[in-house]
């Protein structure tokens, strides 16, 4: 039973870059592309496991597990959206 990963997501509040970039903002980016990828491959492995519960070849409380895993690692980042969004529009507003 695999355990949902949120030190991935949470590593992108950091301001230590990843070793081998050179800048916050590219290792921001590329956190937020990784994470982003990683909810995809969540909810394609639900989608599987819904597939696989049809067939009876999985039990239905571990495709329950993966669904809630891909719910909540999908609210999360939704989550992490709306932070940045509003993060964006109070910049926006500042006068200079």
């Amino acid at each position: 039973m695999d355990k949902i990963n949120f030190q991935s997501m949470s590593e992108i509040t950091r301001n230590e870059p990843k070793k081998g970039t050179t800048s916050h903002g590219n290792g921001f980016a590329e956190k937020l592309k990784e994470s982003i990828m990683e909810v995809n491959q969540r909810q394609q492995n639900a989608d599987q496991a819904i597939e696989k519960v049809i067939n009876g070849k999985l039990d239905i409380h571990e495709g329950m597990l993966k669904i809630q895993e891909a719910d909540i690692s999908l609210k999360m980042l939704l989550q992490v959206r709306r932070k940045v969004m509003d993060a964006y529009t109070e910049i926006m507003r500042m006068q200079l």
